[in-house]
């Protein structure tokens, strides 16, 4: 997910070919459960109810409610030339989503679920990182990276470290795909926002 339009300083835009929802279609990501299968089928290609229910741990029935969700919302599609009379298979058309700031603003509720739907996600990828994070090969052990911080900052500055910080990752984006030796799947997230803790909020003047 990414909330910037695209960057025309990206010649590897990760964020390309992204499905930008709007306050309508904003209701298919909304669940935990449809941000993994979205990204199962982005990340693996096409599958089958079965297959995503059998890759996912979930029940068959479960897969195909969401799988019809996803579709009905425009965030998958059907691949007929794969499938047959007996099964349906489904594909991505798009790679990740967009999420305008505007429907902040005009879908908070949505906006807020997908967000947490995707911060769950995010959970998910650390918590298996961690697991096998001493046991990565030399380098790549010292290489990886987890790292929090706190510092005071007004609203432009905060502003500008995103930009800085978007501007990193554009210089080092690459298609997945791309064959470059010595390379592996790298995944990074990047989360900045105020301190939602009250003790954080700077007093107020009593005037």
């Amino acid at each position: 997910m990414n909330d910037a339009a695209p960057s025309p300083d990206c010649p590897n835009d990760p964020f390309a070919n992204a499905a930008v929802p709007d306050a309508r279609s904003l209701r298919g990501l909304a669940h935990p459960l449809r941000l993994r299968i979205l990204s199962l089928l982005e990340k693996h290609g096409p599958a089958t109810g079965k297959a995503v229910a059998e890759r996912l741990g979930i029940t068959s029935a479960s897969a195909s409610y969401h799988l019809r969700q996803l579709l009905a919302y425009g965030f998958i599609e059907e691949a007929p030339e794969l499938g047959s009379t007996r099964e349906r298979w489904w594909r991505a058309p798009h790679r990740g989503f967009r999420l305008p700031e505007s429907l902040d603003t005009e879908a908070p509720e949505l906006s807020t679920a997908v967000r947490m739907a995707l911060a769950a996600r995010w959970a998910e990828d650390l918590n298996g990182a961690v697991q096998v994070w001493s046991a990565q090969p030399e380098g790549w052990r010292e290489a990886q990276v987890m790292s929090e911080r706190r510092t005071r900052l007004t609203v432009d500055e905060l502003a500008a470290l995103r930009e800085e910080i978007r501007a990193v990752l554009d210089r080092y984006a690459r298609d997945v795909e791309e064959d470059v030796p010595g390379g592996r799947v790298v995944t990074t997230h990047f989360a900045a926002f105020p301190s939602p803790d009250p003790d954080d909020e700077p007093p107020r003047d009593p005037a």
